[in-house]
This record gives structure tokens, sequence and C-alpha cells, in this order.
């Protein structure tokens, strides 16, 4: 069973606020709780978008499949955060795969019940909205990225983001491997290794096993500039 409680959440979540008490109560009566192992498949790109998720307890990732299994990570979620927006208008199918880093526990909320509630607590839409927007400003950044930077820039927003959006802290300790981190900057497993390495021996970051540092952050945030 999961750790923290549906109820939990409802009650002490920022993303509830704007829920009366009997809301509340139907997000409660049409969801589900479940604990997943590290590595597990939440939603799959393509499949059925049945349920808007909630992560509750551990850490996990979206992103995209790519062929012969070359992914790109979108985001990296840690509790208490929203999975699956993306499908609740108008969207039959997620467009992206998400699956937990480490041990997490996800939260299963139908569809049907979510955008009725949406309908009818303009309050609650507004904020739904505004997360929505906030989530497509990370994507166009990203896509800046990918598009326009170099190795070294595309791999210097990829530590930037863990530090400023995910840790919220120069230490980065978050149980991610070498591979997701190529990932997230939409590079090789192997250069995302090289340029670790590159980092660690400049000084600007600090490898310690997954713990990774960073040391000169105004350094980072220059790389990433000039791209």
């Amino acid at each position: 069973m999961p750790k923290v409680s549906l109820e939990k959440i409802l009650e002490e979540s920022s993303l509830f606020t704007f829920l009366t008490k009997e809301q509340k109560q139907r997000i409660s009566d049409n969801s589900t709780h479940l604990r997943y192992k590290k590595g597990e498949t939440i939603c799959k790109q393509g499949a059925f978008a049945n349920h808007v998720m909630l992560i509750t307890e551990g850490l996990a990732k979206t992103y995209l499949e790519g062929s012969n299994d070359k992914n790109l990570i979108i985001d990296i979620l840690k509790p208490v955060s929203w999975i699956g927006l993306s499908s609740t208008y108008n969207e039959q199918t997620y467009n992206f795969t998400s699956a937990t880093i480490i041990d997490s526990s996800i939260c299963f909320i139908e569809k049907t019940a979510f955008t009725d509630i949406l309908a009818e607590n303009n309050q609650f839409a507004n904020d739904i909205i505004g997360r929505l927007c906030k989530n497509s400003k990370h994507f166009f950044n990203k896509i800046t990225s990918l598009g326009n930077k170099q190795l070294h820039g595309r791999f210097a927003d990829a530590l930037l983001y863990l530090s400023q959006r995910v840790a919220k802290s120069e230490i980065i300790e978050l149980s991610i491997t070498r591979k997701e981190i190529g990932e997230l900057a939409g590079i090789s497993t192997e250069s995302a290794i090289r340029l670790l390495s590159e980092l660690n021996h400049d000084g600007i970051i600090k490898l310690d096993g997954k713990v990774i540092t960073i040391l000169k952050p105004n350094l980072l945030e220059k790389l990433s500039q000039i791209g």
C-alpha cells in the first residue's frame, strides 16, 4: 500500500485547493492508488488515455519513444505532480510514455470524473490550464535547446533543469542514470558520460557515485547561453 494516503494529499496539496469537499470525495471514489517498482511503465505512448495520473511518492519520467531504444525525456516528476494533463482535452491516447525512476506510488483518476469536475469548477479548470501553459513553455524551451544548441549547451541545460527544477538544489541526488541524463539532453549515453567527466575535470561539477554537485552554476549558465 502507498505510504501517503490520497485523502491526505486531497486535503493538503495545493493541486486541490479549489475543489469542494464533495468534489474531493468524487476524486477519491473514482481513483486507484498503486505502488510501482523502479522502472515500471505507468502509461504507454499511443495507449488509450482513460486516466489522469498523480505521482504521490517517488520519482518518475515522461518521455517520447524513438527508434532503436533512443528516447527523449521530457520531464522528471516528483510528488505531488500531475501526469497526463495533456491528454485531458480532446485527446484519446497518451502522447508520451511515463515510467518510474525509483519505487513510487501513482494515483489513477478516471478521466471522465476529472473532466466533469473541470466543467463545473472554473477555478480548478483555470489552475489546470495554467499548469498546461507552464508545461508548454518548458516544451518550447526544450525544442529550442535541441534545435539550436550543440552538445555542451544541451547538456548544460539538462544539468540546470535537474538542479533548478527537480532537485531544487546544487546537489543532484536523484538516482538518475547516465543514460537518463543523456536522454534528457538528447545525446547518447557515451556522450553524457564523457561530458560529465569533462565538467568534473574542469571543476564545474563534482561527481560522487550517482550524486552530482554543481560547483560553478555560473559557468554552466554560460555554457547554456553560448550553446
